[in-house]
């Protein structure tokens, strides 16, 4: 290794470059007090001079070829930057730090490092000149020690403090270390002001006899972190030389707080000019600010507006109210004031304005700041919208649906037809009640397990079966569908949808009644067909026998009248089965009456029963039939009758009602019918005569309905039996 040195140290002073410089480098090696250390570009040692030697105590032997034991653990890092910046051709000055000597003791050092350089310009090695300054540092610090209170201020100061005599810092407190961005005092100390502080800073910095003034501006710190400070220059002496005392502050977070103001400031001022709502300042009831957009609010220029006084932009009414409301409300401390009001446009058209109003400080001074919202559109949209709910409100309410809207089982709405489906008179009857005061208790569980479910999804229920109980105590089928209503008066609801069945149930009904009328046609045809041809024959040859012997074989009647009879059964069979193409005519009822009761007045005086009639004769025609119209009367008229074996009374009217028919009735004072069978009379088949075969009353109906009116049947039990017929009052052919 030392051959190797030995050979690059000849290459450094070989006789190639033997000239009056390299004659100078080994002088100066040899004869200064300085210690000189040579070494490689990978930093080991390639010679040491006397004076280094002495100065560390390892002699030239035991450093040649090794890296240079003399810096301290901790100041590694700062040794291979320097080391570094040399390779990179630069030149390191005066470098203040402490080495480590052969004894382990510090000694307090000035170092200088060059790059050395061949003919061709190439770094080939690197010079170090080190002077001790241990004896200068130990007298540096005895006047420390020396030093009276003051210095201990200067130490214990917080304000960074420093000191320089001919440009190159001589002293600088702890404060000012950590200002600089210092790692230790001896990194500051020795160095010229103008590595600490720009040159333009220096410049701007008075030197005379007086004091300077405080200059603010960046300052790039040794860590590179940049920071705004403010340094102001003391002459003083120090140490018996004139020299420049600075005093310096950071002031990075009083600037960041100026320029978080400034922007806060900027972005107000922007948002406020820029917002869409109106922004306005009143002082001492003048106007001191407005934004571009309240101006345009109201139709007006900048210049024009702020020339209107705030009455002007009002309605005097509105602005009486105002004033009083904001004067009354504005007097509290950190109040605010919230309004509604009319203004008035440049082209006298009205507008919707709300807004808020605070009290603020501006200038010192008390002044009212106003933020205003033009709401036209809005008011006009929320007429609208209650226009619309108005619209939907009086369409729910006349829907010929009923409709309850109910919440947690309490109805909040019902519409018409669900309050007179249940038959209640007033909105107390139904409003605020349970439902379940109107579900039959049978159906209680499946309806609560319906109003759980319904709000557990958007989709509406199906339409289930339920019995309602209305306000009189009637009991009527329907089915209900529910749905839920997110917000209705601001709570979760059930919308129901309520179908009255009674008017399906009657159809369905009269559809069975239909489809009996049918079979009881199908079968008349069949009947009648295969008994009138051998009832035609009986009956002639019971002629031909009575013609032969006459009144010697008395049954021979008999068997003509029950021939007779079921002649007459096979008629209405047929009146049954066969369809009859009628001719329609306006006809008078009370004729018709009239000319039923001269057929049967015969058969009632024989069974002691009185017919009475009670005929308005004002009453119109009826468009009808008349044949078929006198056999319902014959039919209804004959049953009357024979309700009453004993005798009694028939009575007969006639009369208009109010709703465009002429009714019928007839009274009779038999025993009268039991509820339970009313409802099945009309049925075929289906009599209370022992004699009877139900026909009758079906054919009644059927023709009835045909003359697109009514038939009723109403009876009390030992009272007597009314029958009812209702015949439209129109000329339209049915």
């Amino acid at each position: 290794m030392e051959q190797q040195c030995a050979r690059k140290l000849s290459a450094i002073l070989s006789p190639h470059d033997q000239t009056a410089k390299n004659e100078l480098l080994q002088s100066f090696m040899y004869n200064t007090s300085d210690g000189i250390v040579i070494m490689d570009l990978e930093g080991r040692v390639l010679a040491v001079n006397h004076a280094f030697e002495f100065m560390y105590g390892w002699s030239s032997e035991e450093v040649v070829g090794k890296i240079l034991p003399t810096t301290p653990p901790y100041q590694m890092v700062d040794s291979m930057v320097l080391h570094h910046k040399t390779l990179a051709g630069m030149k390191v000055n005066d470098y203040k730090t402490c080495n480590l000597r052969k004894d382990g003791n510090l000694i307090h050092v000035s170092v200088t490092i060059s790059p050395i350089k061949n003919s061709q310009g190439n770094i080939i090695a690197l010079i170090g000149v080190e002077r001790d300054i241990t004896a200068h540092k130990n007298a540096e610090k005895r006047l420390f020690e020396r030093g009276d209170d003051s210095r201990q201020l200067l130490e214990n100061s917080l304000e960074p403090i420093i000191v320089y005599t001919e440009y190159k810092i001589v002293y600088a407190n702890p404060a000012a270390i950590d200002f600089i961005g210092a790692k230790h005092r001896e990194n500051v100390i020795g160095k010229y002001i103008f590595e600490i502080l720009p040159h333009h800073f220096i410049d701007d910095l008075v030197y005379n006899e007086n004091a300077s003034k405080i200059i603010q501006n960046k300052f790039v710190r040794m860590d590179e972190r940049i920071i705004d400070v403010e340094v102001k220059a003391i002459p003083i002496h120090y140490s018996g030389k004139p020299s420049v005392q600075l005093l310096c502050r950071d002031i990075s977070d009083r600037k960041k707080v100026e320029n978080s103001l400034y922007e806060a400031e900027s972005l107000y001022k922007n948002v406020v000019e820029n917002a869409l709502i109106g922004v306005y300042i009143c002082q001492a009831g003048k106007t001191i600010y407005a934004n571009l957009s309240l101006a345009k609010m109201f139709g007006y220029s900048m210049e024009e507006f702020m020339e209107i006084q705030p009455s002007e932009l009002t309605f005097e009414e509105d602005w009486a109210e105002l004033f009083e409301d904001a004067r009354n409300t504005l007097i509290e401390p950190e109040s605010k004031f919230r309004f509604h009001i009319r203004g008035k446009k440049k082209d006298q058209s009205v507008i919707y304005l709300e807004g808020s109003a605070i009290p603020i400080i501006n200038k010192g001074e008390p002044a009212v700041f106003v933020a205003i919202l033009d709401v036209t559109y809005k008011k006009e949209s929320e007429d609208l919208l209650i226009e619309s709910a108005q619209r939907y409100q009086a369409l729910v309410k006349f829907l010929p649906e009923p409709i309850v809207v109910s919440v947690d089982g309490l109805i909040l709405y019902a519409n018409l037809s669900a309050m007179k489906m249940v038959k209640a008179s007033r909105d107390q009857d139904v409003i605020g009640k349970s439902t379940f005061d109107f579900v039959h208790p049978e159906y209680h569980e499946a309806s609560r397990a319906i109003m759980r479910d319904v709000l557990q999804t958007d989709e509406p229920f199906s339409f289930q079966d339920r019995k309602i109980i209305c306000t009189d105590g009637e009991v009527i089928e329907v089915e209900i569908s529910s749905i839920r209503i997110h917000n209705y008066m601001g709570k979760m609801a059930t919308l129901s949808v309520i179908r009255d069945l009674s008017e399906r149930k009657r159809t369905e009904e009269s559809l069975i009644q239909s489809e009996k009328l049918s079979v009881v046609g199908q079968l008349a045809a069949g009947v009648a067909h295969e008994i009138r041809n051998p009832l035609t024959s009986l009956s002639g040859f019971c002629k031909l026998l009575k013609s032969r012997f006459g009144d010697q074989v008395s049954y021979i009647d008999v068997m003509l009248n029950e021939l007779d009879r079921i002649n007459m059964i096979v008629n209405e069979f047929m009146t049954l089965a066969k369809p009859h193409i009628t001719q329609f005519t306006n006809g008078s009822v009370n004729e018709i009456l009239k000319s039923v009761m001269s057929i049967l007045e015969t058969q009632a005086i024989l069974l002691n029963v009185n017919m009475e009639t009670l005929l308005d004769e004002s009453i119109p025609y009826v468009y009808c039939e008349e044949n078929q119209l006198k056999q319902v009367f014959i039919n209804v008229i004959k049953n009357a009758i024979e309700a009453m074996p004993q005798g009694g009374n028939v009575t007969i009217t006639t009369a208009k009602s109010n709703d465009g028919y002429v009714c019928v009735r007839i009274i009779d004072q038999g025993k009268g019918i039991p509820n339970e069978i009313i409802d099945k009379i009309g049925g075929p088949f289906f009599t209370t005569k022992e004699s009877g075969t139900g026909l009758g009353l079906m054919i009644c109906h059927q023709i009835i309905e045909s003359h697109q009116g009514f038939l009723h049947i109403s009876s009390k039990i030992g009272e007597g039996t009314t029958v009812e017929i209702l015949l439209p009052v129109f000329s339209t052919n049915l």
